[in-house]
């Protein structure tokens, strides 16, 4: 396995950062509690937390945050310093001194915080081809550069629009104020004019602050449990508005993002944790050591020191279980000579005064027990491995055994995958674990269980398990031999006179695959392992180790040490913890009003990062999902912010042989259970239409049981559908269909969960026209319901409640609708009139020699009169009837792409405002089928509820 594969970090939901334990009243500074905001380079951040403890209990204002301003330095240096602040781990602009280019300003004492968005000293050139973008939508240009004297007006624009224009002469600033707040500090450095427009002006300062305060704080104002107390042109204080007692095993909210965990011990021993849960990169970084640092340790029994140290219990990048206080990694530096970590060598000992000496760097980390959450089991080991828990083994030669399920002592390490107690039951069914392995619960008995256990779908192991036992599967795992990879504990199993299930209890997987080698000489950046034992690791830097000014060393997979930009030495272990939030629920646009048959526009705006999938869904007043559609593809916009226009046409679609309705999946599987003659078993399949509306293909994802010759081009197979259908072992493979025995019977989607309906239909015609076909039809009038679930890398979320009505569409005229149609086969037409009181008689002409006239039908009894010699037609529509379908039959002689007219000639008890005339266009033998927009039917069927198939113990939440 790679290293970069083994270590690789996967987003999370939000980043957690621990300060130091402490066992009693505790002390928390911005250089040694990663979360608060620190400069390294300027050794600058002023929050601190005191707790002050009586025993157990923190009294009301005894638990106090605060946090002091400081002078900081424009990265311009000419322009000095402005006063920065920090607040729950972000710093802030608090004001302005006194200076040439703004009056004193204090932000503040009036409670406003603005973020520092640019701070900037780099030479940038402007010209009237070239803008400098800013944030928040701010773009400088340069508008005009005088000739004579370098003078530049400079023009600052908003989304796109003018805000404000100054001229600035060299060494001058531009300035831009709101509410008399400078917001955007330009400094220009040069100018020069070429005539006839030509020119460039050079800034080398840009500072820019949020042009409104992203935080306002009052005194006596409540951020969770803190009252804020202070706040004045020096700082801010809040203290605890409670008392709390620190309860073993127990979680003091503060604020909404900071928080003290104390820990399951008999003795007190607690810390406190920041959180992040904006998106991105975030550092986190343990305890600040400089060229002074000196910390007293003990090896065995001799004295000696360390200059820094980090461990699990002071840094958030190494591995540390709250709930079992587990966690036993330490990085040490020995000594520093000036900036360097020479190279660890043999410490050297002092007999004399009981001390050693040694140099370089020593990572170590220990061995350590962990109960199974399924009690009953005991435990097994782990072992914390550059930041990550890895399984060591169910036995160690430490218990004075011999260890023969030891991967530690065998030189390798393993990752847990599922450890997990469960209180349900179980039927009989599939069920999937990880790294491929399905188990399927074939019967429960009387007082067992048959089970199968498949690994990619091939049948690995089969038993018989008794209640109250623990099925195991034992597999080779490098050196050892019947290593346990799955346990799964069933307790008893009963019969309700229904159904006969089985209590499951507990679940425990490692992975067969990720098996890590830790021998001795493996190297890992600068670290080397240089001794593998029964109860720990060592690794050292077998070589020296710079820590040079304003440098970032990378150590070993996920430790990095940055070190300031600084003469004086100053530095810190950190890593980084990509964060992507879960989705906010997206914001909706649409229209209250749509008419039947009309576009129905939709814009969505979705605050979520890493986004997997969007799927929108319509709903009708039944609660029935009649339209759904992955949108995914349609968002336009960067980072965690996108937006999503789409439309509905608010339409429905029928089945041609019964007029039922069918969820209209655009272009993805239809859900529906298919039975390939009487006899057999019902398949779980998709069907995909094609945009004719016709059976494209039928797959249940595994196996196709039919396609059409439009959907077997998508395959990209090297035989062409007639060699196919002419082969016939081939053919078996995505023909399994049988013609006026094969039926369908589609599942409805019913408020979210899935519902068979009544109706069987059986698949008639041939391979190249099967029926029945879909027939698009105006969406009923009612109330209507979207839905939405958007997926992103971390969670999902699904909305409900945004309702909109369709209203019925006014007719004032008489019109036939368009078609496509399939030579050989059906084509159903609309006829639509005004409603009235009236009967109606309306005439129609049409090619006799295409058309052959089949069917009337509709809500109300249409009937008609048919001259098949003529071409003619008279259909009559009693009182109160408005709509009626036409089905014809479309002559085999019919070419590609013709079209055939039908013409409304005359009317009778109504008089239309309109006339529309209807055209069938044809597409020989689906040939002409386009390809879908969506995923092709093998890869794209409709999201299934939880009785489709398998059932996954362990899914991403959603």
């Amino acid at each position: 396995m790679l290293v970069s594969n083994a270590f690789a970090q996967e987003p999370v939901e939000a980043a957690f950062v621990r300060g130091h334990i402490s066992d009693g009243s505790g002390e928390w500074r911005a250089n040694d509690f990663g979360w608060f905001f620190y400069d390294l380079d300027k050794d600058q951040g002023g929050e601190e937390l005191r707790v002050d403890l009586q025993g157990r209990t923190a009294e009301q204002d005894h638990i106090v945050y605060s946090s002091k301003i400081w002078a900081q330095q424009f990265e311009y240096k000419p322009w000095g310093s402005f006063q920065a602040v920090a607040f729950m781990g972000r710093p802030y602009l608090a004001g302005y001194p006194k200076s040439s280019i703004t009056d004193e300003i204090n932000s503040l004492n009036k409670g406003d915080l603005r973020a520092v968005l640019t701070d900037d000293d780099r030479t940038q050139t402007l010209n009237n081809k070239k803008a400098i973008p800013l944030q928040q939508g701010y773009v400088l240009a340069a508008a005009e550069i005088s000739e004579k004297n370098g003078a530049v007006n400079f023009v600052l624009l908003k989304n796109g629009k003018p805000v404000y224009a100054a001229v600035v002469s060299i060494g001058e600033n531009f300035v831009y104020k709101v509410n008399d707040m400078p917001v955007i500090l330009v400094h220009l450095l040069n100018a020069m004019s070429g005539g006839k427009g030509e020119g460039f002006a050079e800034v080398d300062g840009i500072f820019q602050i949020s042009d409104l305060p992203y935080i306002r704080l009052f005194e006596g104002g409540l951020l969770g449990n803190m009252l804020l107390t202070d706040i004045s042109e020096e700082g801010i204080e809040l203290k605890n508005n409670v008392s709390f007692s620190l309860i073993r095993d127990s979680e003091i909210p503060l604020t909404p993002n900071l928080k003290l965990i104390v820990l399951d011990l008999p003795d007190l021993a607690y810390y406190p944790v920041g959180a992040f849960f904006d998106y991105g990169v975030h550092e986190i970084r343990g305890p600040v050591y400089s060229a002074s640092s000196s910390i007293p340790v003990r090896m065995g029994d001799y004295n000696s020191s360390v200059v820094a140290r980090w461990n699990s219990l002071n840094y958030s990048g190494y591995y540390f279980d709250q709930k079992q206080s587990l966690g036993a990694e330490t990085l040490a530096f020995f000594d520093i000579k000036g900036r360097t970590i020479e190279p660890a060598r043999t410490p050297i000992v002092y007999q004399e005064n009981k001390t050693v000496v040694q140099s370089g760097l020593q990572y170590t980390t220990m061995l350590q027990a962990k109960e199974f959450e399924y009690k009953p089991w005991g435990h097994y080991f782990i072992i914390g491995f550059l930041g990550a828990p890895w399984f060591a083994g169910y036995d160690s030669s430490l218990q004075g055994k011999t260890p023969s399920l030891s991967l530690l002592e065998n030189e390798d390490l393993g990752r847990v995958l599922i450890d997990v107690e469960l209180q349900g039951k179980i039927l009989a069914g599939n069920y999937s674990l990880e790294d491929g392995y399905e188990m399927r619960i074939m019967d429960v008995g009387n007082d067992s269980l048959f089970l199968q256990l498949r690994k990619e779908g091939i049948l690995v192991d089969s038993s018989v398990v008794k209640s109250n036992t623990t099925y195991i599967y034992k597999k080779d795992l490098d050196n050892i031999n019947d290593m346990p990879i799955i346990m799964m504990h069933f307790g008893n199993v009963f019969n309700n006179g229904t159904d006969s299930f089985a209590i499951l209890d507990g679940i425990f997987q490692i992975s067969d695959r990720y098996i890590f080698p830790i021998d001795p000489g493996t190297g890992f950046n600068e670290l080397e392992i240089v001794l593998v034992q029964p109860d720990k690791m060592i690794l050292i830097n077998p070589d020296g180790i710079n820590l040079n000014k304003d440098s970032n060393v990378n150590i070993g997979p996920g430790m990095d040490i940055r070190v300031a930009d600084n003469d004086t030495l100053r530095y810190y272990l950190h890593t980084s913890t990509y964060v992507v939030p879960p989705p906010e629920p997206p914001q909706v646009n649409a229209q209250d009003n749509v008419s039947s048959s009309a576009s129905e526009n939709f814009s969505i705006v979705v605050n979520a990062a890493e986004i997997r999938q969007v799927m929108v869904s319509i709903l009708d007043s039944a609660n029935r999902t009649v339209f759904t559609r992955d949108i995914t593809n349609l968002g336009q916009g960067s980072g965690d912010l996108w937006g999503f226009n789409w439309q509905w046409n608010a339409t429905t679609m029928l089945l041609s042989d019964d007029k039922s309705p069918v969820l209209d999946a655009s272009g993805s599987g239809v859900p529906a259970l298919l039975y390939l003659n009487e006899t057999t078993t019902p398949r779980q399949v998709g069907v995909k239409f094609n945009p004719e509306g016709r059976i494209g293909a039928i797959t249940d994802g595994v196996s196709i049981y039919y396609v059409s010759r439009g959907e077997y081009k998508q395959l990209n197979t090297s035989i062409d559908y007639d060699s196919m259908l002419a082969n016939s072992t081939i053919r078996k493979a995505y023909l399994k269909i049988e013609p006026g025995k094969s039926m369908l019977q589609f599942i409805d989607i019913i408020n979210g969960k899935l519902a068979q309906s009544n109706v069987n239909h059986t698949l008639q015609g041939n391979l190249e026209v099967l029926e029945p076909h879909l027939i698009s039809v105006g969406a009923s009038p009612g109330r209507y319901e979207l839905r939405m679930r958007v997926e992103n890398a971390v969670n999902a979320i699904q909305t409900f409640g945004q309702f909109f009505n369709v209203t019925a569409a006014e007719i004032r005229g008489v019109s036939l609708s368009d078609a496509r149609a399939i030579a050989g086969g059906d084509v159903s037409i609309t006829l639509q009139t005004p409603k009235s009181n009236n009967e109606k008689w309306v005439n129609i002409s049409y090619d006799a020699a295409k058309l052959k006239p089949v069917n009337i039908s509709g809500e109300c009894k249409a009937s008609w009169q048919v001259d098949a010699r003529e071409g003619w037609i008279s259909a009559h529509l009693p009182a109160g009837c408005a709509v009626a379908n036409l089905t014809f039959a479309v002559s085999i002689k019919a070419q590609a792409n013709e079209t055939i007219k039908l013409n409304l000639t005359s009317a009778r008890g109504f008089k239309p405002e309109t006339v529309t005339n209807g055209v069938i266009t044809i597409a020989a033998s689906d040939k002409g089928a386009k390809k879908s927009p969506a995923m092709g039917i093998l890869v794209s069927m409709v999201a299934l509820a939880a009785g489709a198939g398998a059932l996954s113990f362990f899914r991403r939440r959603g």
